[in-house]
């Protein structure tokens, strides 16, 4: 680079001080004549609440940083950003004189990164975010130099706000389902020694896969006129179910190869009423209900999916190492699910009843538990149709894919961003849905639906293709070494457990105790990993040896040993 595309220093005068403005790409960074009177000013009016992070976009010569440091409140964190690598020499070499300059001023809040590795800096926010600190970000531009991309400081601050909302949003789920999740989990291990995991069976579905949400597109798909109708009559279609459509097929009269589940609470436990005889290949989320499985006649499949990122969810993937992302809606699991079953990139697979919206007045496809509860309940008071669902303050009007109006939610939203975000680039993936949003997939009709079941290998004899996906599975055995791990898993917690619970009744008299280690000190080992003792604390986003902290954790170890014993 030529010396007059470099950022050039340049003294100025104001008053008794000689500070210097930066002229750099044919424009000044400050003014020419006070460069740090309007970032002060603007620290000065600035109102910042504790547990705040400050986002410093292109800091440059960092006028204003003391400033700014000395009227932080608690918890807070100041992240400069710089997007151009001239500016951010310069950046670096100003933060090291400020920090010599003033010794006395603690400069630990601060940090420096750059746009060019987004990675890195993806993973400074979210380490700060997840120790619970940070409720909140504030940006604030130092310098002109943001004008040069400002779209990626946009982008920066849009992403560190997304990261905290979806902290926080978490942290409220774990606090009202972290314990059942974590109860669920030992229960449903018991369970591994006889049953499959999920990499034992991928990629043996060779025939087209149809995913079946439970909204009300999933009438018009398997309406006797839709060309998934007859193919999922007798046999030559794969159907894959979420828990509440699996019912709903039934009726039909279609056999459902596949149900997914991910709920752990009772209320799931209706949507498989009338299901108990079938033999349909149970896809089970090692923390969903563990009275669901046992109620299935065929086999179970367990995989794991992290509803947080801690060493106890480590720990489980020790042991049933399949895991899926937190995708959040069973839905999405289910679409992911059969991304791995099929055989390859060739099998089709179509989306149905993901509809992420619903029409004023219903909610979900007949025969659903939402719908036959409807029927159940309506009298002449109550009528059939859930009019309140569109009207509730958390519903909004959106626009479907066919043009019409229909009622959505933020969490529905969020859904269909997660679909969009996490399938838009998987190949041979088509969204067979009549109604709803976008889902970000290739939109197919009926009629290119139907040309491409019949062109597909083996259509023309759905005979040689009935062989079920129950009786292929009967065939596989449960892996051994998961056998062996989930057993020595569970051995272990509960002898961790009682040694715990020891030291914490009896402190220092316990005879638990170890010579060479304090009594904190073993303590804080034991709890290692053990997050589930908890999570569920609305304080528990980290371990505390508050006194208070322990006696809960105290409280909480007699009912996970109850589990452990099953």
């Amino acid at each position: 680079m030529t010396e007059e595309n470099k950022p050039r220093l340049v003294e100025t005068g104001s008053g008794f001080s000689i500070l210097q403005t930066v002229e750099y790409r044919g424009r000044f960074l400050y003014s020419k004549y006070s460069p740090d009177r309007s970032i002060n000013s603007l620290i000065q009016k600035l109102e910042l609440l504790p547990s705040t992070l400050v986002i410093i976009n292109s800091p440059v010569l960092f006028y204003g940083l003391t400033a700014l440091i000395q009227k932080l409140p608690d918890d807070c964190e100041i992240l400069a950003v710089e997007d151009d690598a001239n500016l951010l020499s310069l950046a670096r070499d100003s933060l090291e004189r400020l920090k010599s300059e003033n010794p006395q001023i603690d400069f630990s809040c601060t940090a420096l990164f750059s746009t060019s590795n987004l990675l890195e800096l993806d993973g400074f926010i979210r380490k700060k975010i997840n120790s619970g600190k940070i409720r909140r970000a504030v940006s604030l531009d130092f310098s002109a130099g943001k004008s040069f991309n400002p779209q990626i400081y946009s982008m920066i601050f849009s992403a560190a706000q997304e990261i905290i909302a979806t902290f926080w949003k978490n942290r409220i789920t774990l606090v009202k389902m972290g314990r059942l999740f974590s109860r669920n989990i030992f229960s449903n291990l018991h369970a591994l020694d006889s049953e499959l995991i999920l990499n034992r069976v991928e990629k043996s579905v060779e025939k087209p896969i149809l995913v079946c949400g439970a909204g009300e597109s999933l009438d018009v798909s398997l309406d006797p006129s839709s060309p998934f109708y007859r193919p999922a009559m007798d046999g030559s279609l794969f159907i894959m179910a979420v828990d509440a459509s699996l019912t709903a097929i039934m009726d039909r009269g279609i056999n459902v190869d596949a149900t997914v589940g991910l709920e752990s609470q009772f209320a799931i436990q209706k949507a498989y009423i009338g299901s108990e005889g079938s033999e349909t290949v149970f896809f089970a989320d090692l923390c969903s209900r563990p009275q669901v499985q046992r109620m299935h006649k065929g086999r179970t499949v367990w995989f794991v999916s992290e509803f947080a990122e801690n060493a106890f969810m480590d720990r489980i993937k020790s042991v049933l190492p399949d895991s899926i992302p937190p995708l959040g809606s069973v839905g999405l699991a289910a679409v992911h699910i059969a991304l791995r079953l099929r055989k390859d990139a060739s099998v089709p697979v179509f989306v149905t009843g993901l509809d992420f919206s619903y029409s004023i007045g219903k909610t979900h496809a007949k025969n659903t538990p939402a719908h036959k509860s409807r029927l159940f309940s309506s009298d002449r008071l109550s009528q059939i149709d859930a009019i309140d669902a569109a009207f509730s303050p958390a519903s909004s009007l959106v626009q479907g894919k066919d043009g019409k109006t229909y009622a959505s939610s933020p969490v529905m939203l969020s859904y269909r961003q997660i679909f969009e975000n996490s399938f838009s680039r998987s190949e041979n993936i088509f969204d067979a849905g009549a109604c709803g949003l976008e889902l970000g997939i290739k939109k197919i009709d009926g009629r290119d639906a139907e040309g491409i079941l019949n062109g597909f290998p083996g259509a023309q004899n759905p005979c040689d293709r009935r062989k079920t996906f129950a009786k292929k599975i009967s065939e596989l055995r449960a892996d051994s070494p998961h056998e062996k791990s989930a057993g020595a898993f569970l051995e272990n917690e509960k002898k961790s457990l009682e040694k715990l619970r020891d030291l914490l009744s009896y402190g220092e008299k316990s005879i638990c105790m170890e010579k060479d280690s304090t009594l904190s000190e073993q303590i804080e080992r034991l709890l290692y990993g053990r997050e589930y003792l908890y999570l569920h604390f609305p304080d528990g986003y980290r371990l505390s040896m508050d006194p208070g902290f322990l006696k809960r954790i105290r409280a909480e170890i007699d009912s996970f040993l109850k589990m452990i014993d099953g």
